[in-house]
């Protein structure tokens, strides 16, 4: 196989440097895809069958036509070739490829005396002119202010060229995760497959049509991250069965067997590769259940080294991601498990350095990062986040400053990773709503209750809260394209929005007793206040006005009072304060978020965020008392009513398939009231009509995703 400098029609093809060029521009190829041009070369004009290709090549791997078929879409890309229209490679059905452009191996290039000889012959030319030597400066003037104006005019218009998004895929189920390759011209992705079967990872070239397999385990393989030479892929691999986790790789081909690099302790951990090859960072626990923190696991090695350890206050570092130039690393910090802050740290070690502030304190539910990405230049860093309303991409400063939105992505947007080269960004976009179900609470355990869609959209509907005649329903929803506040009948008919912020997040309305008002949270940016609109319209009233976080609102039974959760103390706490507005109390101390005022309105039923449990105290404040130590389960604060002085329903959410369930005051006793049949994906809402004989809760219903693909990011 020739291995010398040559030309395949207007390409320069260095093998030595697995590079070939035209007009400056420069591609570097797989250094397998070069050897399968440098086949087609030695046998120009000729037809080379696949098993000749394959058994040149891949000498000592035994390997199918789909990966010697990447490697030929992969050439083709790469010499701008069509496989309906070739110029460079044609495809022979049923037997292999004939490269079909001219070959030359002539010598490129020129020798040391024939350039002296042209500069000599030049000079004399130069030296036979009889331009006067004013006139020569004139013309030469002229020359370099046209020049200078048509490379002006060329670079106005090539600086900034249009982005331009494009789905990338669009395969049935979820593709997710996307990893650009180094070079931007490969995108690793985990996919279930066409029968939704099982998470693997795939790799599709930019303009390739068929993704191609590289790992087929019956475990759950996540998280991909290449190598820079973009040779090889780490990933994630699950095992539900024992509970674990380890990172393997494999060969960006498919070529090679897969090979296990260390294990973790913590589940579906992101990965990121250090530019020069030598370290994988990820996030790893000491233990179940124990905060995770930054690691570099070294490949020449085999150590691994913690990069970060979170403050006792911290739920986790996570996420991490290298920079450009390989002496940074972007994490996220966060406070639950669904918040959090971006942090930079230095390889070496130190302190790391805040760069957002959407949970400067300990908030819920405030910003979900949700992927970090570096771009280029290494100046910024790309990010989702809720902290808009939706998840959607952002773009900060590595030196801190107020995010800003991308032009591209819009809403339920994860999962960012930008190229080295190439200029090209690739996201996640996810689809399916989440809508509001209603369900009978049937007596008689013979009747099967069957749950029925009542709210339904392409986007986001929960926290349904019925109005206290049962006539209405009041639930939270962004499908005007931010999330805003809805009513409706009890059909889930004639549906009216009430509130039209435009941007944030409003949601967890909830009813006056007389049903003329509604409470609910907003958040425009960072942190929420509590606010209250009429129910026959009109511009919404801000109830708080403190720079502290206030949400999840609700009503005292005589319509006086308002309470809800707040961190102005320093930590989250139940506050009560004058529905007409004016000074709020405090009313718990051991923490608390969800709250609901008892039917005869003397005691204050309520949850304390992310834990399980439901505590109760008297309505002036005073001495909490726990009523159930167990239920709802940790993480299901939205999940639970409130039964008047009777009980308390609540979804048993992680059991499967799940129940709703009542617990008695009367009793003390825990009873199953509906089964439902299959798994269900809950999020925050829940409600039981003022009869109890409905019940109203959300879900998520089967997600699908596709990757979508910006090209010209900048």
């Amino acid at each position: 196989m020739v291995n010398g400098t040559f030309r395949v029609g207007e390409f320069l093809i260095e093998p030595q440097l697995n590079t070939i060029t035209r007009n400056d521009q420069s591609t570097r190829l797989e250094p397998k895809v070069m050897q399968v041009l440098q086949c087609l070369s030695n046998n120009a004009g000729e037809v080379v069958s696949k098993e000749q290709l394959m058994r040149t090549v891949w000498t000592d791997t035994i390997v199918t036509d789909d990966v010697l078929t990447r490697a030929v879409s992969e050439l083709r890309k790469a010499l701008r070739d069509d496989s309906k229209e070739p110029r460079y490679i044609q495809t022979i059905p049923k037997s292999g490829y004939r490269l079909i452009a001219s070959v030359s191996h002539d010598s490129i290039e020129v020798d040391a005396s024939s350039q002296h000889r042209q500069i000599s012959s030049a000079n004399h030319r130069t030296r036979s002119w009889s331009i006067p030597l004013s006139w020569l400066v004139v013309i030469l003037l002229i020359a370099s202010g046209a020049t200078w104006l048509y490379v002006s005019r060329k670079r106005i218009e090539t600086a900034h060229p249009t982005m331009r998004v494009v789905p990338f895929t669009s395969f049935p189920g979820r593709e997710d995760q996307a990893a650009l390759s180094p070079d931007g011209n490969q995108v690793a992705f985990v996919w279930e497959g066409e029968k939704a079967d099982n998470a693997d990872i795939y790799v599709k070239s930019i303009n390739g049509d068929r993704p191609l397999r590289i790992t087929s385990d019956p475990a759950i393989d996540v998280r991909p991250t290449w190598s820079p030479d973009a040779q090889r892929i780490a990933f994630v691999r699950f095992t539900p069965s024992d509970y674990k986790c380890a990172v393997f790789v494999a060969s960006a081909l498919g070529t090679a067997p897969e090979r296990m690099l260390f294990s973790l302790n913590t589940v579906l951990a992101t990965l990121s590769w250090s530019p020069d090859g030598k370290y994988i960072a990820t996030a790893e626990s000491i233990a179940r259940k124990t905060p995770s923190h930054i690691v570099l696991f070294s490949l020449e090695t085999g150590e691994k080294r913690n990069l970060t350890t979170p403050p006792d206050q911290y739920w986790a570092d996570s996420t991490p991601a290298f920079s450009p130039d390989g002496k940074t690393v972007a994490f996220v910090r966060e406070n639950t498990p669904i918040t959090g802050d971006i942090y930079v740290v230095p390889v070496t070690g130190g302190e790391p350095h805040r760069i957002t502030n959407d949970n400067a304190r300990h908030t819920f539910n405030n910003a979900i990062v949700g992927g970090v990405a570096w771009t280029v230049d290494g100046k910024e860093i790309i990010f989702s986040s809720s902290r808009g309303g939706t998840p959607s991409l952002w773009r900060v400063g590595i030196s801190g400053g107020e995010p800003e939105r991308l032009a591209v992505g819009g809403a339920n947007t994860f999962y960012p990773s930008v190229s080295l080269r190439g200029n090209r960004l690739v996201y996640t976009q996810m689809s399916g709503g989440t809508p509001v179900y209603r369900i009978a609470v049937t007596a008689a355990s013979s009747q099967k209750a069957q749950p029925v869609k009542l709210l339904a959209s392409t986007r986001e509907d929960q926290s349904p809260r019925y109005s206290p005649d049962g006539k209405k329903i009041a639930f939270q929803s962004d499908r005007s394209g931010n999330s805003e506040i809805w009513m409706g009948d009890s059909e889930g008919q004639n549906l009216t929005q009430l509130t039209f912020f435009g941007k944030g997040q409003a949601g967890t309305p909830q009813w006056s007793s007389d049903g003329k008002q509604i409470a609910f949270d907003y958040r425009a940016e960072g942190r929420a206040d509590v606010y209250v609109v009429n129910v026959a319209g009109g511009v919404p009233r801000r109830m708080t006005t403190e720079s502290s976080d206030d949400s999840v609102p609700s009503w005292s039974r005589d319509g006086k009072y308002i309470y809800f959760a707040s961190d102005r103390g320093g930590d989250q706490q139940l506050w009560k304060m004058p529905s007409e507005g004016g000074a709020a109390v405090q009313l718990t101390h051991q923490g608390g978020f969800v709250s609901f005022e008892s039917g005869d309105g003397k005691y204050l039923y309520y949850c304390k965020g992310l834990g399980p449990g439901i505590w109760k105290l008297p309505v002036e404040g005073g001495q909490e008392v726990s009523v159930l130590s167990d239920e709802p389960q940790d993480g299901c604060w939205g999940q639970w009513a409130l039964a008047d002085n009777d009980g308390i329903y609540f979804i048993k959410a992680r059991q499967r398939p799940a129940t709703i369930e009542f617990f008695s005051f009367a009793t003390a006793r825990i009873t199953t009231v509906v089964d439902l049949d299959k798994v269900v994906d809950f999020v925050s809402g829940f409600a039981i009509s003022p009869d109890r004989h409905e019940i109203l809760y959300a879900q998520r219903d089967p997600i699908n995703s596709d990757i979508m693909l910006v090209e010209n990011f900048r």
